[in-house]
C-alpha cells in the first residue's frame, strides 16, 4: 500500500465522520425522522468498515480497534498524523 492509498482511506474516514456529526445535529432536532435515522445507520456502518480496513492495513486508528490476539499494539507504529518516513 502506498502513502497515497493510506491518505485516501484516512480522507474517506474523515468525510464519513463529518457526515455523521452533521446527521447527529439534525437528529437532535428531528429525532423521529426515519430517513435521517436510516442515513445515520448507513454512515455508521460505513465508518466501522473504513476504520476496520484502516486498522487491518496500517494499525489501529483508535484504541477500540486494537486486535488483542497478539497483545496490546495501540502504541506501536506511527500515528496517522505523523506521516511516513
Amino acid at each position: 500500500m502506498s502513502n497515497s492509498d493510506r491518505c485516501n482511506l484516512m480522507k474517506s474516514i474523515m468525510q464519513v465522520c463529518f457526515s455523521l456529526d452533521d446527521c447527529k445535529l439534525y437528529l437532535d432536532t428531528h429525532p423521529d425522522c426515519p430517513k435521517a435515522l436510516a442515513y445515520y445507520e448507513k454512515l455508521q456502518k460505513k465508518r466501522f468498515r473504513l476504520v476496520d480496513e484502516y486498522s487491518d492495513k496500517y494499525g489501529a486508528l483508535e484504541a477500540s480497534s486494537v486486535n488483542t490476539d497478539q497483545g496490546w499494539d495501540w502504541n506501536k507504529g506511527r500515528l496517522p498524523w505523523e506521516g511516513d518516513d
